[in-house]
């Protein structure tokens, strides 16, 4: 019996070591689903691309799942769901949609993950899923017996490049001439008042004295 347990406790070693293949389910039953066109969940629209359906708690409750984005970051919707079944399980994960009209974005139904045959049933709020088209507004048409006189369009006038103005020299400053320059004056002549009879006594003068030093001198020779 020892050796029979020991088996069986290396066996459930070995799988849980071994890595699980990728159809398994992971314990929050991840799974990725991939749209090509918008899809209605409760509380949200989701445009084209790849979300990631899970539960959002799956240690407290098993019933409330949560779509996010491709990458996790984003939690676009999380919702109730209900128990739902189908009669035979298939390989991969399947989500079922209700009937739409058309221009109405799908509503997802319930989701079955591979493998099983119990399924998620969405629970919606009330008023959804949406199942009416939007309403677009019809454009007004007026009716009249007479033709209706549409004012011509003004014609566009022809752009006039504006003529090039020809740039003017700024004039030159005016140079002014240089102040002329006074010439010497040569000095006023002096009146000539005296006459030569100074002279004349002054020679006369000169003459007596040498004839009185001849006489002088005469009579010291004597």
């Amino acid at each position: 019996m020892s050796k029979v347990l020991s088996v069986i406790g290396v066996a459930a070693v070995v799988a849980l070591m071994a890595p699980a293949p990728a159809s398994a389910m992971t314990y929050e039953k991840l799974t990725y689903l991939t749209f090509s066109a918008p899809v209605q969940v409760p509380g949200a629209t989701l445009n084209a691309g790849t979300y990631r359906f899970r539960l959002a708690n799956p240690d407290t409750g098993r019933k409330v799942l949560q779509v996010l984005s491709n990458d996790g970051t984003v939690v676009h919707a999380m919702f109730l769901t209900i128990d739902d079944f189908r009669a035979k399980a298939t390989k991969d994960s399947v989500l079922t949609f209700r009937e739409t009209p058309a221009g109405v974005p799908a509503a997802a139904k319930s989701l079955f993950y591979n493998g099983e045959r119990n399924g998620y049933e969405f629970v919606y709020p009330k008023g959804f899923p949406i199942m009416t088209a939007p309403l677009v507004p019809q454009p007004e048409i007026t009716y009249t017996s007479e033709p209706v006189a549409v004012a011509p369009e003004p014609i566009p006038e022809p752009e006039v490049a504006p003529e090039p103005v020809a740039e003017v020299a700024p004039e030159p400053a005016p140079v002014e001439a240089p102040a002329p320059v006074a010439e010497p004056q040569a000095p006023p002549e002096l009146p000539k008042t005296a006459t030569p009879l100074p002279f004349v006594a002054v020679g006369g003068f000169v003459t007596l004295l040498a004839g009185l030093g001849l006489g002088l001198l005469r009579k010291a020779v004597n």
